[in-house]
């Protein structure tokens, strides 16, 4: 090839590429504005504050409550729950503003309170449990609003027993539950063991056994049925816990394994793991392989 096709096929490939580069500076703007916007823009409440808007939606408030409440199911559905806490972050904060104003713009939204104490708690990969905090708050005033709810004094009162270490908060508002019409009839003496006892995974087993029989939508239910399997998760993990303290304190060291107690006679069984998993013993910790244990009564990773 002479030096004249040399330079005439020079001359062709920067030309091709000054084209690429020119269509893709005429693409770019269209590119970004076809770019998901960022999920907390998506579904989110008005730029108006409830208390402003109210006035101003012609005796259509909760029509308007009706619809930051539906937003805040499709954010549900997302299924952020199989997220860290970290990852979750931004749809956990979008879920609670949505369901705030949801009762800002209605008071007395009965559903929208359900919905914040069986929806926003949230149990991350990682361990922690999202928006107890801002499920706490929400149903506190649903508790004030709704006083005729004993579901709404229930659920905060679950969450201030097993989540936040509210002992005596919890058993005052299972306490109010208990003297509404419809709630279960042990729920009385259930607020009594939880002011005299401290609460523990008994009482955490019976309420959540309560919701999962309670509930009338299918995600409600299986979200319960959930912390109920990682509740019993949690009674399997101390048991093992137990037998392998007392297995130390015999032999003078850890037990490598879970069928190390069986043997030894400190466990009479390997108890059944819910999830359908198993317990192991690791470095010294037990643990399920189905997952994080829950963390009843831990302020860690509370938001």
């Amino acid at each position: 090839m002479n030096s004249r096709a040399l330079r005439g096929s020079g001359v062709a490939t920067f030309a091709l590429l000054a084209a690429f580069v020119a269509a893709a500076a005429i693409l770019r703007p269209r590119a970004t504005a076809l770019r998901p916007p960022p999920v907390e823009t998506q579904l989110d409440t008005p730029p108006v504050p409830a208390d402003v808007l109210g006035p101003f939606s012609f005796g259509f408030r909760s029509v308007v409550a009706d619809v930051m409440f539906l937003e805040a199911i499709q954010v549900l559905g997302a299924n952020h729950s199989f997220m860290t806490l970290e990852g979750g972050a931004p749809y956990d904060r979008q879920l609670a503003r949505l369901t705030q104003y949801a009762t800002d713009l209605d008071p007395k939204f009965a559903g929208a309170y359900r919905f914040a104490g069986n929806a926003l708690p949230r149990p991350t990969l990682d361990g922690h449990t999202a928006n107890v905090v801002p499920a706490a708050q929400i149903l506190e005033r649903g508790v004030r609003e709704r006083p005729d709810d004993w579901h709404i004094s229930f659920v905060l009162g679950y969450l201030q027993a097993f989540h936040l270490g509210e002992i005596r908060q919890a058993a005052a508002n299972l306490a109010h539950a208990a003297r509404l019409r419809g709630s279960p009839a042990y729920l009385g003496l259930l607020a009594t063991r939880l002011e005299v006892e401290g609460g523990e995974l008994d009482a955490a087993e019976t309420m959540a056994q309560t919701m999962v029989a309670e509930a009338t939508e299918e995600r409600t239910r299986e979200d319960w049925v959930a912390r109920l399997l990682d509740i019993r998760m949690e009674r399997g993990i101390r048991r093992i816990e137990s037998a392998a303290r007392a297995f130390e304190q015999r032999t003078g060291r850890k037990p490598q394994s879970v069928q190390d107690l069986v043997r030894a006679g400190d466990l009479a069984t390997v108890p059944e793991e819910p999830h359908g998993k198993e317990y192991v013993i690791e470095n010294g910790e037990v643990r399920s392989t189905a997952g994080p244990r829950p963390r009843l009564r831990h302020r860690e990773g509370k938001r």
